[in-house]
C-alpha cells in the first residue's frame, strides 16, 4: 500500500509543477507490453507463479479544455499470463484519470492512474473482480499521429477480499516499448483562440473586404511551434467563399500568441436584410504542427443590422447612401438638368442653375422633413455607437419625406448624378449639404455679392444649402445654411466631407428597389425655376444696379455708366434691360461698344446701325 500511495503523490507532484499542454483533445492509441510478474509466489516453490508475458494496452484519451493537464481515458487491457504449462488471459476494461506534460518540445511525458473490472479467463473457467495499477509514458512525437516511446506501469489484478493485504490474481509491471500510433491526434488541434466580430452594418458590404471587421486572437498550446497559420472568415448565408485574412504567420513558437485581422466579402444579398439578424458564420484556422496539416473550425454567430443601419462614428459614412447611379435618381435629375442646361442663358453658371432647379424640383415633388421621432440625428449623431436609420434616396421618394440625412442623401446623389460634385456638411447635432459651384473664388466674387455665403477651400468655391427648408425654397436655403456654417466654423464645430473622397472609403451600395417616381412636369419646375432665378438676379444686382444709376445721375448721363449697367443685366440674364439701357447709348452714337454689346445680347433690331456707326 505505502508504495501505491508513494507513486499516486510523484504523479501530483510532476502535474501540478509543470506548465506545458497536451498535444490533443481526443486520441486513441494502441501499445504492446512486456509483463514483468510481481506475484503471487507459486505454493511451495517460493518462486513467482507466472512468468514474462505479453500484452497490448488500447486508450481512447480525451484531455479536458478547462484543466490543461488533465486527461481522462478509458483504457482496454488484454494480457497474457504464462503460468507452468498454461496461459491466463485477462481482459481489463477501466476508466483512467491522468496528466500528459511536454518537458520539452515534442517530448510527451504522460503519468496515470486507472482502475476497473477484468476478465480473467483459463481453460478451467472464467473470473472477473476489479483491478487497478498506474503507470508512466514518455514518448517523442514524430507527427500529431505517431510517437515512439517507453513506459512501465504498474498492475494488480484483485481476489476476495479486495483489499492491498489480500492475494492478488496477478501482480506485475508492464513495460512497453516502440511506436503509438494516436488515431484522431490530427483532428484535435491544441491552440486556443479568442474570437471577436463587430456588428455587421449591410449597408457597408463591400467595405468590409478591405478593413477589419473584428480579430481573433490565437495561442499556441501546441507542445511545440507552429508554422503557416492562416486565417479566413465565411457567413454561408451571405458569401460566396471563406475570406482569408491579410496577415499569415510563419512561425508561431510555443506558448507565443498573436492577433489576427478579419476582414469578409460579402454578396449583395446582404442588404436583403431589412431586420436586425443573426448568422451562423465560422472563422478557419489553418497550420501544420510536427509536418502534419491541420484546420481548426470555430463556429461563432454574427449580428447583423438591417441594411438602413449606421453609427455616426464616421460621418464619411453616410456617402454609402449617396446612389448616384440608381435609375429613380437618374430618371429624375437627368431630363431637370438637361432642361436647364439647354437654356442660353449666362446667368451664373450650370452648376448653380440645375441646383437650383432639381432643389425646387423636389419642393415641386412633395419633399418634406420630417423628423425621426425614433432615430433622431440630433441626439444620435452625438453617440458614435448608437445605431441610426437612414434612407436610401429611393426611398426618400417613395416616402415623400425623411429628416436632415434622408433629405441631404437624396439631393447630394441627385446632384451627383448630374456631375455636380457634393459634401456633407455637419454641425452639433445636424448635418446638410454644399455644391462645388465650379468656379473659383474670384469668379465667384464677381458674380455673388457676399462672399460669406459660399464656402471657399483648397481653392473651389462650394454653395451651402439647407435642405430640410426645402418647402421654403432655394435662397432660404442657401442663406440659412451660410449662416449655419459661418457660426459653426469660427467656432470650429463645422464638419465638411466631400462625398467623392468619401467613396473612396465608403463605397455607395447597388441598392435599388421598384418605385414610381412621377417626375414633376417640366414646364412647372421650369416656371418655378425662372421664378427664383429672377428673385435671386433682383436681389444679387439691386445694390449694383443702384450705385450704377447713382453714378449715372451725378455723371449727368455718362454714356459709359449707362453701358456698364446694360452690361450688369447682360450678365445676370436680364437682357430686355440690358437693351434698354445699350439703346439709350446707340442713340447718342457716340459710344461704339455700347452697340457691340446690344447685338452681342440679341435684342438689337438694326444690325446696319452698327456697321454705320463703327464706319
Amino acid at each position: 500500500m505505502r508504495r501505491l500511495s508513494l507513486f499516486i503523490s510523484i504523479l501530483l507532484i510532476l502535474a501540478a509543477t509543470s506548465t506545458a499542454q497536451v498535444t490533443s483533445t481526443f486520441s486513441l492509441s494502441g501499445t504492446p507490453t512486456v509483463n514483468i510478474p510481481l506475484g503471487p509466489e507459486e505454493e511451495g516453490s517460493g518462486g513467482n507463479l507466472y512468468s514474462v508475458g505479453a500484452g497490448v494496452n488500447v486508450r481512447a484519451a480525451l484531455n479536458l479544455p478547462f484543466l490543461r493537464l488533465l486527461s481522462t481515458s478509458a483504457m482496454v487491457n488484454l494480457d497474457f499470463l504464462p503460468y507452468g504449462d498454461k496461459t491466463l488471459t485477462v481482459l481489463g476494461i477501466a476508466p483512467e484519470i491522468g496528466f500528459t506534460i511536454n518537458p520539452a518540445p515534442r517530448l510527451n511525458l504522460r503519468l496515470a492512474g486507472y482502475g476497473g473490472l477484468y476478465l480473467g479467463m483459463v481453460s478451467e473457467g472464467t473470473v472477473r473482480n476489479p483491478y487497478f495499477g498506474g503507470g508512466i509514458d514518455v514518448n517523442y512525437l514524430l507527427n500529431p499521429g505517431l510517437s515512439l516511446g517507453i513506459g512501465a506501469s504498474y498492475k494488480r489484478y484483485l481476489l476476495p477480499p479486495y483489499n492491498f493485504s489480500a492475494t492478488p490474481l496477478y501482480e506485475g509491471i508492464a513495460v512497453n516499448l516502440g511506436a503509438n500510433w494516436h488515431v484522431g491526434a490530427g483532428d484535435g488541434s491544441r491552440i486556443e483562440y479568442s474570437p471577436y466580430i463587430q456588428p455587421i452594418f449591410p449597408l457597408f458590404y463591400s467595405y468590409y473586404d478591405e478593413n477589419v471587421l473584428g480579430e481573433l486572437v490565437l495561442t499556441n498550446s501546441e507542445a511545440d511551434a507552429i508554422t503557416d497559420v492562416s486565417v479566413s472568415f465565411f457567413v454561408p448565408q451571405y458569401m460566396d467563399q471563406p475570406k482569408p485574412s491579410n496577415v499569415s504567420i510563419k512561425r508561431m513558437a510555443r506558448g507565443e500568441s498573436q492577433t489576427v485581422p478579419i476582414f469578409a466579402l460579402f454578396t449583395d444579398d446582404i442588404l436583403s436584410v431589412t431586420e436586425g439578424d443573426t448568422a451562423a458564420a465560422e472563422i478557419l484556422v489553418n497550420y501544420r504542427y510536427l509536418g502534419q496539416a491541420q484546420e481548426v473550425s470555430i463556429p461563432i454567430s454574427v449580428d447583423i443590422n438591417n441594411r438602413n443601419a449606421l453609427t455616426w462614428d464616421d460621418d464619411r459614412k453616410v456617402a454609402a447612401l449617396v446612389t448616384a447611379k440608381d435609375p429613380a435618381v437618374l430618371g429624375f435629375a437627368k431630363g431637370i438638368a438637361g432642361t436647364i442646361r439647354a437654356e442660353e442663358t449666362n446667368a451664373v453658371n450650370d452648376n448653380f442653375r440645375i441646383a437650383l432647379g432639381l432643389f425646387e424640383a423636389l419642393n415641386i415633388y412633395g419633399i418634406s422633413y420630417i423628423p425621426d421621432p425614433t432615430t433622431p440625428y440630433i441626439e444620435l449623431s452625438e453617440n458614435p455607437t448608437a445605431v441610426d436609420y437612414c434612407q436610401f434616396p429611393v426611398q426618400t421618394f417613395a416616402y415623400r419625406a425623411g429628416d436632415c440625412d434622408d433629405i441631404s442623401i437624396l439631393y447630394a446623389a441627385l446632384l451627383e448624378s448630374v456631375g455636380i460634385e457634393t459634401a456633407f456638411v455637419t454641425a452639433p447635432g445636424h448635418i446638410y449639404l454644399a455644391f462645388n459651384l465650379g468656379m473659383s473664388p474670384e469668379a465667384a466674387a464677381d458674380i455673388f455679392e457676399n462672399a460669406n455665403d459660399l464656402i471657399i477651400r483648397d481653392g473651389e468655391t462650394w454653395m451651402p444649402v439647407e435642405i430640410t427648408l426645402v418647402r421654403d425654397g432655394f435662397l432660404r436655403a442657401w442663406q440659412v445654411a451660410a449662416r449655419e456654417w459661418r457660426e459653426t466654423s469660427d467656432n470650429g464645430t463645422a464638419g465638411f466631407f466631400p462625398t467623392r473622397e468619401a467613396w473612396e472609403v465608403y463605397e455607395p451600395v447597388g441598392f435599388s428597389q421598384q418605385a414610381i417616381i412621377q417626375v414633376p412636369d417640366n414646364q412647372t419646375v421650369m416656371n418655378r425655376y425662372f421664378e427664383v432665378m429672377d428673385r435671386f438676379v433682383t436681389r444679387e444686382i439691386q445694390n449694383r444696379v443702384t450705385e450704377l444709376q447713382n453714378q449715372i445721375a451725378e455723371s449727368r448721363n455718362n454714356l459709359r455708366y449707362v453701358n456698364r449697367l446694360g452690361v450688369l443685366y447682360a450678365r445676370f440674364g436680364r437682357l430686355d434691360d440690358a437693351a434698354v439701357q445699350f439703346e439709350q447709348v446707340v442713340r447718342q452714337r457716340e459710344y461704339g461698344p455700347a452697340l457691340v454689346n446690344l447685338v452681342l445680347s440679341g435684342k438689337c433690331n438694326d444690325p446696319g446701325s452698327a456697321r454705320e456707326l463703327t464706319h
